[in-house]
C-alpha cells in the first residue's frame, strides 16, 4: 500500500485538510495528479483497510490517501476525520481510444435502453472496469459493468463491485490477458520478414514506376525509381539518327590492287587486264 498528501505545488492545494464531506458539498475531484506520495508499505495477506488505518496513525492527516494494491485489484482510500472513505476516480488510466471513464454520462449501451452514467470503477492488473448506471432509475434497475472500451462484461450486477463480481472480474482479466510486447514481436517477426522479402523482389524485378521510369531517362545506369535524368522531349522517344548504310568493299578489288602494289614495288610491269578492270570499277 502507499499514503499520499496533497500536493501544496498543484491546483489541488486548497483539498488540504478538508474532510470528505465537504469535498462531496463542493463537487470537488480527488485525483492523484493533486497527489505526491510520502509513505509506502509491504501490505500482509490478511491486512485490511482497518489494519492499515492503525499502523499509518502516526503519519496519516486528514485528506490524504491510502492506496491499496491487493492481488492486482487497486483500491482508494481518503482519510476522513475517524475512517478511511473509499472513492472513486482517484487513479485514471488514460487508455488510448477510451470511450468510457469515470465522468461518462449520456452513454448509450447496446441493447439497452436510455442513457446510463458511470457509477463507479475498479482498477484490476492495469485494467479498469466502470459499474454503469440508468441516469434516471439509477439502482431501481439492474447496473452493468463496461470495461473502458465500451464492451459489456456483466449485464446484470445488482449489488455493484461485491466480492462475487470482483472474482468475476479477476478471472476475466486472466482469460483476455494482452500480449506481452515479446510475444507480440514474435508474432510480428514472419510478417515483417514476409513483406521485406516481397519488397526486395519487387525492387530487383521492378515495378510499373521503374519501367515507366527507364524510358524516360537518358542514363540508363541511373534507373533507381526516380525520373530525375529525363530527356530533351520527356514522354516522347527521340528519334533514332539516319544511319548511312556502310559500302562494303569488294574482295576481288582489294586482290587486284594489292597484285598492283606488288608489282610496282617490285619494279615489274602492271597487266593490262589489271588496270582496266579496275578503270571499270571506277567509273
Amino acid at each position: 500500500y502507499a499514503l499520499y498528501r496533497v500536493d501544496l505545488n498543484t491546483a489541488g492545494k486548497d483539498l488540504w485538510k478538508k474532510t470528505y464531506d465537504q469535498l462531496k458539498s463542493e463537487n470537488r475531484q480527488i485525483r492523484i495528479d493533486f497527489y505526491r506520495q510520502i509513505h509506502i508499505s509491504n501490505l500482509s495477506a490478511r491486512e485490511a483497510i482497518m489494519d492499515i488505518w492503525e499502523r499509518t496513525a502516526d503519519i496519516r492527516d486528514v485528506s490524504d490517501v491510502i492506496v491499496v494494491n491487493r492481488d492486482g485489484e487497486v483500491s482508494c482510500f481518503y482519510v476522513d476525520e475517524n475512517t478511511p472513505r473509499r472513492i472513486s476516480g482517484f487513479i485514471r488510466i488514460n487508455s488510448s481510444g477510451a470511450l468510457v471513464t469515470l465522468d461518462t454520462k449520456d452513454y448509450r449501451i447496446d441493447g439497452m435502453e436510455g442513457n446510463w452514467l458511470a457509477a463507479d470503477e475498479i482498477i484490476i492488473d492495469g485494467r479498469q472496469f466502470f459499474l454503469m448506471e440508468h441516469q434516471d432509475y439509477h439502482r431501481q434497475t439492474t447496473r452493468v459493468i463496461l470495461d473502458c472500451y465500451g464492451k459489456k462484461i456483466m449485464e446484470e450486477c445488482g449489488n455493484g463491485f461485491d466480492q462475487q463480481t470482483k472474482e468475476i472480474l479477476h478471472g476475466y482479466v486472466r482469460n483476455n490477458q494482452i500480449k506481452e510486447p515479446d510475444a507480440i514481436e514474435k508474432q510480428n517477426k514472419p510478417d515483417r520478414l514476409k513483406r521485406l522479402e516481397l519488397w526486395q523482389k519487387a525492387y530487383e524485378n521492378g515495378h510499373y514506376e521503374r519501367s515507366w521510369e527507364s524510358g524516360m531517362e537518358v542514363n540508363y545506369d541511373a534507373i533507381d525509381g526516380c525520373v530525375n535524368h529525363q530527356k530533351d522531349h520527356p514522354g516522347k522517344a527521340l528519334p533514332d539518327p539516319e544511319k548511312k548504310p556502310k559500302k562494303r568493299l569488294s574482295v576481288i578489288k582489294r586482290l587486284r590492287e594489292k597484285q598492283i602494289a606488288i608489282a610496282k614495288r617490285t619494279g615489274r610491269s602492271v597487266p593490262k587486264y589489271l588496270e582496266q578492270q579496275l578503270a571499270r570499277e571506277k567509273d
